[in-house]
């Protein structure tokens, strides 16, 4: 009788968790797909907390968004205490949500994006940080392959890349606005499939 319970606990358990995990999956490719593209550059750009520790500036790796007003400027920590953003200077509220996961964070936490890439940028920080950001773009192009959403691929060449009025003053962000990124993107896919193709033949 006991072994019964436990099993069907551990099935509630199993289901709760199938749940949970679809749930966070549904959520991050519903903000994936509503996204304004210009947006999807500032997502995919790797930063870094902008507070100060020590007169330096503490320079970890920058997950969410302040929900005050949307900057990725602070990691976890820094953000706990920290008054005001770095960036505009907003205050920072100290009860309730203070922070909102960034979507490469929110699609790794829903198995959407491996987190051993993100381990394996992180390794590699501050060699070619700008590899990092365009292969952070390409995880967002694949993900959006592979869950049918294709349409914001081709709305980020047309309405964003095609756009001479979409310009920054970011060197990064200037990158992963060049058509040239999305090229070599599609080339590699296309490489993919004729070696996937050439095996199964």
């Amino acid at each position: 009788m006991t072994k019964m319970r436990g099993d069907g606990e551990g099935r509630r358990e199993y289901a709760k968790s199938m749940t949970e995990s679809c749930r966070k999956v549904q959520e991050a490719l519903e903000h994936l797909a509503s996204i304004d593209l210009i947006d999807l550059c500032n997502e995919a750009k790797v930063e870094h907390c902008r507070a100060a520790r020590d007169l330096r500036s503490c320079g970890g790796r920058v997950q969410s968004v302040l929900t005050s007003c949307g900057h990725a400027s602070l990691c976890e920590e820094c953000s706990q205490r920290c008054d005001v953003c770095p960036i505009c200077r907003v205050c920072i509220p100290k009860t309730g949500n203070r922070l909102s996961l960034r979507l490469y964070y929110e699609c790794i936490e829903a198995g959407l994006i491996s987190k051993r890439y993100d381990d394996r940028f992180q390794e590699k920080d501050g060699e070619k940080q700008p590899v990092a950001d365009v292969e952070r773009l390409y995880l967002f192009f694949d993900v959006a392959l592979e869950n049918n959403l294709l349409s914001l691929i081709c709305h980020y060449i047309t309405d964003v890349c095609m756009d001479e009025s979409a310009v920054s003053s970011d060197p990064v962000v200037v990158l992963l606005l060049d058509e040239v990124v999305v090229k070599d993107w599609c080339k590699r896919i296309f490489k993919n499939i004729v070696s996937l193709f050439t095996i199964l033949m």
